[in-house]
Order: structure tokens, then C-alpha cells, then sequence
């Protein structure tokens, strides 16, 4: 996105650490939903990558923030709890039976195919969960062929991670998403 900065590994360890705040816990993902994306971050960088076994076949998903407005979090996190709001068209992710694949549900429609592995973020290098669309075979078209989503475990049950989006060679996180398991009742 022209104009708005997002980093990423290398160019968060060239930033001094000022103003980090240490991040206790939480229990639901609602309860993440407007976070700022700092804090978001921080409990992604203390998670484990995330286990589709652990999440269940079709977890549960929420927009939690949207990274270009991180500088102006106060005035947009109206905006950021209404799109993550109960309408909104994407719900989650389906995995495949053994967790190394899925889809996006959207509109209760499976679209977006996806390749699930473990390799290193693109935010701290350490190991996480990488939803990838980029395999030809899945045939998704552009922008969500540049898309990489990144998971982990944050508690049992729940993982969070950024949506990246590969432009210029790069890779530039975007919005934070959040997935939760759900239980057949």
C-alpha cells in the first residue's frame, strides 16, 4: 500500500525498543478484536506455531486489525470493531484432513485454497504456521496468490498472525487475523 509503512523483521530490528508493553494473556479471541497491532504482534511473538489439529477442521475467524492504521489506532478502532463484526462475508478456514491444506469460508463458501506448512515468519524468523496461495494448482488469482497468512497458538485453541501481501519482492503485513476452534455442539 503507497505511503503506509509495515515491516517486517528486518526492518523491526533496526527500530529501537521503545514503549513495549509486557502482554500477560487472553482468553477469547473477541476479546482481541480491536487490539492495536502491537500488542497483537507481541502475543504472536511470544505464541507456538499453531496446529490445525488444535484448531479444529473449520476454527472460527475475526478480523482483529488492520496494520496501515496503527499510527492512528484511536480514531480507527471504531471502524476496525464494525468490519470485525459478526457480517462480515470471511468466518474462517477450513482445513483438509491432516491439517497441510484448506480453504477460506466465505459467504459459507469455500474459496481461496491454500497450502499450510511450518517455515520461518517473515516478521521474527522464528518458526511458524504459513498459509500460502501461490500454488499454481490452487489457479488463485492475483492479489491472493501474493497473500502468506501466519499463525500461532496464543492459548489452546486460539492462534493469531498477520495477513501478508508480497508487493515489490517484499512482504508487508497488512491486517491481523485471529482463528478460534469451535466445537460441533
Amino acid at each position: 500500500m503507497p505511503g503506509v509503512p509495515m515491516t517486517t523483521q528486518s526492518e523491526q530490528s533496526a527500530r529501537p525498543s521503545v514503549g513495549h508493553r509486557h502482554v500477560t494473556g487472553t482468553s477469547s479471541l473477541d476479546s482481541l478484536v480491536g487490539a492495536h497491532p502491537g500488542t497483537l504482534r507481541q502475543f504472536y511473538e511470544a505464541g507456538k506455531p499453531a496446529d490445525p489439529a488444535e484448531l479444529g477442521d473449520l476454527p472460527r475467524g475475526r478480523l482483529l486489525a488492520l496494520q496501515p492504521t496503527a499510527g492512528i489506532h484511536l480514531a480507527t478502532r471504531p471502524l476496525i470493531t464494525a468490519l470485525a463484526s459478526r457480517w462480515m462475508p470471511w468466518k474462517g478456514n477450513e482445513f483438509d484432513h491432516g491439517g497441510n491444506s484448506g480453504t477460506n469460508v466465505v459467504f459459507g463458501s469455500r474459496i481461496c485454497r491454500f497450502k499450510a506448512q511450518l517455515i520461518p515468519s517473515e516478521l521474527d524468523g522464528q518458526p511458524t504456521l504459513a498459509l500460502t496461495y501461490g500454488e499454481k494448482a490452487f489457479g488463485n488469482p492475483w492479489p491472493v496468490s501474493a497473500v502468506k497468512d501466519e499463525l500461532r497458538t496464543v492459548e489452546p485453541g486460539l492462534a493469531i498472525g498477520p495477513m501478508l501481501l508480497k508487493w515489490h519482492e517484499r512482504w508487508h503485513a497488512v491486517l491481523w487475523f485471529g482463528l478460534t476452534r469451535v466445537d460441533p455442539q
